[in-house]
């Protein structure tokens, strides 16, 4: 038998195993930031849906209100513009805070 034959090439088995190694961590890595990434946008989904609904109930409240003659129109249009600049507001700070990560 050749001692050539049995040979093992280690530098290059090492390396091999070793980049297996180092790409089987950016998968790990892409999959867990990806489902962090999926799990903000669905909890920002949420809790938008319950600001909506909370906002919606609101101004159902204030209607019926209205329709009762307990509040005149001129405090209603004050509360629809007051609600109109807050979330103007937290459109433009949004926009502002777009790239910003904590």
């Amino acid at each position: 038998m050749s001692d050539t034959s049995l040979k093992i090439d280690w530098p290059t088995l090492l390396n091999r195993h070793l980049v297996n190694f180092i790409v089987m961590l950016f998968g790990l890595s892409a999959a867990y930031f990806t489902t962090i990434g999926s799990i903000k946008a669905e909890l920002a989904a949420k809790a938008e849906t319950v600001l909506v609904n909370t906002i919606d109930q609101r101004l159902a409240q204030m209607e019926v209100l209205i329709r009762e003659g307990l509040i005149n129109k001129d405090d209603f249009f004050k509360f629809q513009n007051s609600v109109e600049s807050r979330l103007a507001r937290i459109e433009s700070h949004l926009i502002e805070n777009k790239g910003d990560k904590k």
